[in-house]
């Protein structure tokens, strides 16, 4: 499964597919430095949009970013937990929410974490929000990356090959 492609990505139409008038859905994006930190969460992006509508100044911002070092948007905000059953996870994924729910050994449980794109230029990389730990700024990892928790990343976890597809779900394209 393909996790980094090159695509004719509409991101405007994204956008709104991921936040799809869901008030309650915590979504944002974030510019991405070259080597993937996500400097907005320590006030030191050199470019700061906040994001109250979907208008023209927004859009022009993530293409600006989108040329650039690029953008994360996420499309997923997910939580976990360990029930007798096994590994139960609520996705919430712009209006639509979904359950996973699986006992395979493998998948390591969380609280909260999101899922997205990185975009720049043309290509499209799925993947997810790391902590830096003790207080480092998050970055961006691929699955399948050895960036971070190799569990949480991998592409054997039945949980991201389920929130992979659902990516693909929400990306659209241009025509």
């Amino acid at each position: 499964m393909n996790v980094s492609v090159k695509i004719n990505l509409n991101v405007s139409k994204t956008v709104e597919n991921a936040v799809a008038g869901n008030d309650d859905f915590h979504f944002y994006v974030d510019e991405l430095t070259s080597d993937n930190f996500m400097p907005t969460y320590e006030g030191k992006a050199d470019e700061k949009y906040a994001f109250e509508s979907m208008d023209d100044e927004f859009f022009e911002f993530l293409e600006r970013k989108i040329h650039g070092d690029g953008i994360y948007i996420r499309l997923i905000l997910a939580a976990g937990e360990n029930t007798p059953e096994g590994a139960v996870f609520e996705l919430e994924c712009g209006e639509k929410r979904k359950t996973f729910i699986t006992d395979e050994a493998n998948v390591m449980v969380f609280d909260f974490a999101d899922f997205g794109i990185k975009v720049v230029n043309d290509c499209v990389t799925l993947g997810t929000t790391v902590d830096g730990g003790c207080g480092q700024t998050p970055y961006f990892a691929e699955f399948g990356s050895d960036k971070g928790n190799r569990q949480y990343l991998s592409l054997d976890n039945p949980l991201n090959k389920f929130i992979m597809n659902l990516l693909k779900e929400m990306i659209v394209l241009d025509e």
